[in-house]
């Protein structure tokens, strides 16, 4: 019964029907809540997707921490999946602007991945050293970030590991548009797009196009290209609406860049309106300091101080 509603919740949830995913995800915990056998998801891991989706993010984090420690007791803490759990946090953290965590969480993983097994052993370095980048980009040290992802895309390319190059060129596009260098971020994400577009079954991959969506507005907006750049923008927040919450960081951020794509166009009414209820929306779900809110503060602030 366990299986079947956690089957059931990852099917609802690839149809963005993310309340109905919640519901029969805890129902599957209800009736296993000691993590099972350890071959493929259970009820927590599918749960701690859909909290991520809605833009629960400290839920999903603090999930993915029990599950973990809870698996570590039953099997060992270098487990796989314990290890995946772990790595999977970091990207939660980053979104909630926990960076000194996801530093501290980043060294720890890579010494634990010594003693991984098979594929396992050269996948979470790659997946460790993403979710670090990522939190360098959102704090703005891009040369840092970088830095980090040239040789582990270097690696990625040479084995060739499909959805893991395309996640780490779509890094490599924010650290680049963060630097100014916007033709060589777009360049990034036409890399990322063409692995999207090749990999069989991509139209199930939603999450991925949204996330390419996003780091081709913010290349275009960086390239002094507002007008495609809201096309993108409201590309990425039509796929946002149909599988994400509206608190995920990403449909946030998706709604910034436009906020500051219409402003480039003078389109000041429209702007003002849509980076006045993000900013908000950035404030009411991770706080008044969080990097989201400044940058839209920031956007808001930019368009106000422009002559009428």
């Amino acid at each position: 019964m366990g299986s079947a509603r956690t089957l059931l919740a990852q099917a609802l949830r690839m149809q963005g029907r993310l309340q109905e995913a919640e519901s029969e995800a805890r129902s599957a915990i209800e009736v296993q809540p000691v993590p099972g056998r350890f071959e493929g998801r259970d009820g927590r891991d599918v749960l701690a997707l859909v909290l991520g989706d809605l833009g629960r993010h400290r839920e999903a984090a603090d999930l993915l921490s029990a599950t973990a420690a809870a698996r570590a007791r039953i099997t060992s803490s270098d487990h796989r999946l314990v290890l995946k759990g772990r790595s999977d946090r970091l990207q939660h953290l980053a979104y909630l602007g926990l960076h000194e965590e996801v530093v501290a969480e980043a060294g720890a993983l890579k010494t634990a991945a010594r003693g991984a097994e098979g594929i396992h052993r050269l996948l979470l370095p790659l997946a460790v050293t993403n979710g670090l980048a990522f939190s360098l980009s959102l704090h703005g040290h891009y040369e840092q970030a970088e830095h980090l992802l040239v040789p582990v895309l270097d690696e990625a390319r040479r084995r060739r590991l499909g959805r893991v190059l395309m996640v780490l060129h779509l890094g490599a596009a924010r650290a680049l548009a963060g630097q100014g260098q916007a033709q060589e971020a777009l360049a990034a994400v036409k890399k990322a797009q063409d692995i999207y577009d090749q990999a069989p079954g991509a139209e199930a991959l939603a999450h991925d196009l949204s996330a390419i969506f996003l780091a081709r507005a913010a290349a275009l907006l960086a390239l002094g290209r507002p007008a495609d750049a809201e096309h993108e923008a409201r590309h990425c927040l039509s796929q946002c609406e149909r599988h994400l919450g509206r608190a995920h960081h990403r449909a946030l951020e998706a709604a910034t860049v436009l906020g500051a794509a219409l402003a480039d166009l003078h389109r000041n009414e429209e702007a003002a309106e849509l980076l006045h209820a993000t900013h908000d929306a950035w404030r009411t779900h991770f706080g008044h300091d969080h990097h989201g809110t400044i940058r839209a503060g920031q956007a808001l602030a930019t368009l106000t101080d422009q002559p009428d």
